[in-house]
């Protein structure tokens, strides 16, 4: 009987390669799989910026006396050694009153984000809706929001027992309001250049 592999040493390998990487290269483990993927076009950027501000204006403010119940963040790196991933979302949130928030010196985080969006680019797209969508499954982000620059159009997904399962699609001439954002009005349109 052969004995089983030790995936645990096996991703703890993949993460010193993945460490020993030049600063700005764009590099994850999905699932334990290695990936080098291209820096994104210019129009991911503005989306991205455009997202991560409509959602910090609407859920990530407060007052001195009150903070925000959202936290948000531009490519943290997330770590999960249960999935055997390490993984860095395009934009990421964690909500003070479920999860809490990650510790503000980590790097990578280990607390799994309560949403994630991927936005998509040419280079990306396969990993982003395959390798990727299923780790942050495994990974524990509640919603995954899959945007498409080019459909105009945004994909919501729901964690169900480890598993991204299909929500709405929201269309140009809809509105950003899908779960866990049901309260944002934004305009799907504006988020887009």
């Amino acid at each position: 009987m052969s004995a089983l592999p030790d995936l645990a040493s096996h991703f703890r390998a993949l993460e010193a390669i993945l460490e020993a990487q030049p600063e700005g290269q764009n590099v994850e483990i999905a699932r334990g799989v290695y990936a080098m993927t291209p820096r994104p076009r210019f129009r991911h950027a503005v989306v991205q910026t455009n997202l991560s501000s409509a959602l910090k204006v609407r859920f990530g403010t407060g007052t001195p006396a009150t903070p925000p119940d959202w936290l948000f963040a531009i490519e943290p790196e997330i770590r999960s050694e249960e999935a055997f991933s390490r993984l860095i979302p395009d934009v990421a949130g964690w909500r003070r009153s479920t999860t809490g928030w990650p510790d503000g010196d980590e790097n990578p985080v280990t607390l799994a984000p309560d949403w994630v969006a991927e936005i998509l680019s040419p280079g990306t797209e396969a990993y982003d809706r395959g390798p990727k969508r299923e780790a942050w499954g495994l990974v524990g982000a509640g919603y995954l929001w899959i945007v498409d620059p080019v459909r105009r159009l945004v994909e919501t997904f729901v964690n169900v027992r480890g598993k991204m399962i299909a929500g709405p699609v929201l269309l140009t001439d809809d509105v950003l309001a899908a779960p866990p954002f049901e309260g944002l009005s934004e305009p799907v349109a504006g988020i887009f250049l």
